[in-house]
């Protein structure tokens, strides 16, 4: 696959198939997306999988997002949509596995961000990688309202939460989305 036919045809899944992903499949996508760049060569993420009874403790705290972000999605979204949110946080569309993807905190609070940025790359790296395998994720940052529960629950409450993603095998097709802004700012030398 190429890498614009990925980047095109990548998803948000939200309906998975029960079929579980092997270890070593995920341990290979996750040992390539570690090869992202990062700040000052920290590389300071961490890939925590959770499957069986520890994804379904996942789901439940992550869920708990939802009381503290559904006003913004009462102006984000109609009644419909933000019903299907609500379904799909009680088991993440019935994926049989869920990647949190951590970044550690720097001694320095002005690398912080730097280190989020790092972080970032290598989860989207993995997404782009998961979606060339045959598997769909969905990058999910409302479980960023509950870190502190989740970074617990993980057993390391001193690093930060980037996001979670779902895995598994694609039990839909969505659409692709349309682009909201194509924006493109040249500062030319006059």
């Amino acid at each position: 696959m190429q890498l614009w036919t990925a980047i095109q045809e990548r998803r948000s899944i939200r309906k998975f198939k029960a079929d579980p992903v092997s270890r070593d499949v995920m341990e290979g996508l996750i040992k390539k997306a570690m090869w992202a760049p990062s700040a000052m060569n920290a590389q300071p993420w961490k890939f925590v999988v959770l499957t069986g009874a520890q994804k379904e403790q996942m789901i439940t705290i992550a869920a708990k997002c939802l009381v503290r972000m559904d006003e913004r999605l009462k102006q984000l979204f109609q009644g419909d949509m933000r019903n299907l949110i609500h379904e799909y946080f009680k088991d993440l569309g019935g994926a049989p596995a869920v990647v949190a993807v951590l970044t550690s905190k720097p001694d320095t609070q002005g690398y912080m961000l730097a280190s989020y940025e790092s972080s970032a790359a290598a989860l989207y790296n993995f997404l782009l990688l998961a979606h060339e395998a045959g598997l769909g994720t969905c990058w999910m940052t409302g479980p960023l309202w509950v870190e502190d529960e989740i970074l617990e629950f993980l057993q390391h409450p001193e690093w930060r939460l980037v996001g979670l993603t779902p895995v598994g095998y694609p039990d839909q097709s969505p659409p692709a989305p349309p682009r909201k802004d194509e924006t493109i700012v040249w500062l030319d030398e006059k």
